[in-house]
């Protein structure tokens, strides 16, 4: 069994990443969907990594290694920065007066039958 060298720094300081993402991180960084990131890290697994989102499975934990995600994003990923609830919240639209007013309702006679 070949054996890696493993950093003592699990994470890198300067944008907060950890050293690991979960596939639904990887995959909001790489904005595919959910399901779609999954079935390429299934597709990592069954082509023997020749293809697929690459993945590292501990027990039944699926973790995407952030160095293999910069390579294929080609770039340096970085932590997207989160808003407040508050910020994101769009506004609630004004309220709008409505075009019949019960209370200014006209009565029409019906005539009666004879």
């Amino acid at each position: 069994m070949e054996r890696h060298a493993v950093s003592s720094n699990l994470s890198n300081p300067a944008d907060g990443l950890p050293t690991f993402l979960t596939v639904e991180e990887a995959a909001a960084v790489l904005r595919i969907g959910r399901t779609a990131a999954y079935l390429l890290a299934r597709q990592w697994e069954d082509s023997g990594g020749e293809e697929g989102l690459p993945v590292v499975r501990f027990g039944r934990t699926l973790r995407v290694p952030v160095q293999q995600l910069e390579r294929i994003a080609a770039g340096e990923v970085r932590a997207k920065r989160t808003r407040t609830r508050e910020a994101t919240r769009s506004p609630r639209p004004a309220e709008t007066a409505s075009n019949h007013d019960p209370r200014q309702a006209t009565t029409t006679a019906v005539p009666e039958a004879s």
